[in-house]
């Protein structure tokens, strides 16, 4: 699972950790065959939806999920699956090598192999779930953006997918270990909140803008609809109908795979500043890493499902990192609807544009 508290079990413990406690092995063995087999399910399932496929015709991109399409949008879409996949990647090593219980040695003076692996795996995983996070958003801002006849700009999508989730998740290694390695396995309550603080922040960022920012780009989508063909009728309505139930979607996935990591972080956080009017139920607490250790890494198959879509069912295929950017600039501009992929019968190419901007406004 993905915890930021991972991060203190990497230091020199001065044997002030009890590792010959055989219940928490057992239990950290079961969290981490539980961590492998889902890592290993999302992985594959992703590498299914996204492996190339025989292209016969210019239809690669078919299925009935695909509503919001334009190069702005795919290439954020991209950024998600791949960071997604990066991130449940380092959690598949860091179990598969927990498990073979190469674990720190908390009787160690000095850093080995085990410590610097632990180091490395636990950063990578911060990092590349909170970036994560911020392409959760900047997909949204971009879609309401691109509702509007307007577009994010390229340099900001990048320093906010890519740079600050660096600055933070770098800032967190910092306050766990800059007094040292010989300090840092015991934090105190104001380090630990920090470092909690630093990679959840964003998820309740997420958590409580998304939902308004996508509620606004339906509404822009609507009114974009009524002006384009100068009516309302049923279609229309569905299409709009299907836009939210994709951002519904979106949202309910994000919800179920990370609310387990808030309740985790607000029962532990609660249990470290009254120790004494406060202790947490260990069945609780073990339900909670169980859910982590299944919802955390389930988080790069949903999202590319819910993004992207199932492959058509007939032709299956379906490669989501390969596409003709000509194909994109000889239409009028991006596009945020697809017709055809509402009703299930191709009707034309799935980046043939239902509504089409011929001018762009950079934000």
């Amino acid at each position: 699972m993905a915890s930021p508290g991972f991060l203190s079990k990497c230091c020199l413990a001065h044997n002030s950790f009890n590792s010959t406690d055989t219940e928490g092995r057992n239990v950290g063995e079961i969290i981490n065959i539980l961590s492998i087999v889902f890592c290993s399910i999302s992985l594959l399932s992703v590498l299914f939806l996204v492996w190339p496929r025989k292209d016969g015709n210019s239809e690669v991109f078919q299925s009935k999920n695909r509503i919001l399409v334009g190069p702005n949008l795919n290439s954020i879409i991209r950024c998600l699956v791949m960071v997604n996949v990066l991130a449940v990647l380092g959690l598949l090593v860091r179990s598969i090598v927990w498990l073979d219980r190469a674990f720190p040695d908390t009787k160690k003076k000095c850093m080995d192999a085990n410590h610097y692996f632990c180091l490395i795996s636990n950063v990578w995983i911060l990092y590349f779930f909170t970036c994560n996070h911020f392409w959760h958003l900047v997909y949204a801002v971009e879609a309401y953006m691109v509702s509007n006849n307007k577009e994010m700009n390229t340099g900001l999508k990048v320093f906010v997918g890519w740079f600050i989730p660096l600055f933070m998740a770098g800032a967190a290694a910092v306050v766990v270990y800059y007094q040292g390695f010989n300090s840092c396995f015991s934090l105190s309550l104001t380090r630990s909140s920090i470092v909690y603080i630093l990679f959840l922040s964003p998820v309740v960022m997420v958590m409580l803008i998304n939902p308004v920012i996508f509620y606004q780009a339906g509404k822009s989508a609507k009114r974009a609809l009524i002006w384009h063909y100068g009516r309302y009728t049923s279609s229309e309505r569905k299409l709009v109908d299907a836009i939210h139930t994709k951002f519904y979607l979106i949202l309910i996935i994000y919800f179920i795979c990370w609310i387990p990591n808030l309740v985790n972080a607000g029962l532990w956080l609660r249990y470290e500043s009254s120790r004494t009017s406060f202790i947490p139920d260990e069945k609780s607490i073990l339900a909670l890493f169980i859910l982590m250790a299944v919802t955390n890494p389930l988080q790069a198959v949903l999202a590319a499902l819910v993004f992207w879509g199932l492959p058509n069912t007939n032709r299956l295929r379906l490669n989501i990192f390969h596409r003709s950017e000509a194909h994109y600039n000889n239409s009028s501009g991006s596009s945020i609807i697809n017709r055809s992929g509402l009703s299930g019968i191709s009707t034309g190419s799935e980046s043939e544009p239902l509504l089409s901007y011929r001018t762009k406004t950079t934000f």
